[in-house]
């Protein structure tokens, strides 16, 4: 991707819905972190940049690419908060968390056994 390149729109949105749950209240009061917007918003352009990169592979749209917590940050998680400046651990997202991103759809399951919801369609 060239830096000039935005995020293909699917990118966008699924980074968009990290941040936003780095910003926001955790199921995990003692152990969050409080992310401000700004740390949340560099976040998301990081991950945005990640996830474009990868949805840029050559496996592209047939196959979903799917980003989890659950124990633990999905690498592409942790390589965005890396690249953010941010410390983030796997109490921070929701934990046992699956996203979903397909061509022209962003579902995720958020918590246990939870339903997949649709977070964006084109």
């Amino acid at each position: 991707m060239t830096p000039h390149t935005d995020p293909r729109p699917e990118a966008r949105v699924a980074a968009e819905w990290w941040a936003n749950k780095l910003a926001g209240t955790g199921h995990h009061p003692l152990l969050q972190k409080r992310f401000t917007r700004e740390q949340a918003d560099r976040f998301a352009i990081a991950l945005a940049m990640l996830i474009n990169d990868r949805l840029s592979g050559e496996m592209w749209p047939d196959l979903a690419l799917t980003i989890q917590v659950d124990y633990g940050l999905h690498p592409v998680l942790a390589d965005a908060a890396r690249r953010a400046g941010l410390l983030v651990g796997m109490y921070d997202l929701p934990m046992r968390t699956a996203m979903r991103i397909n061509a022209g759809r962003v579902t995720v399951s958020e918590g246990y056994r939870a339903p997949e919801e649709v977070v964006w369609t084109a």
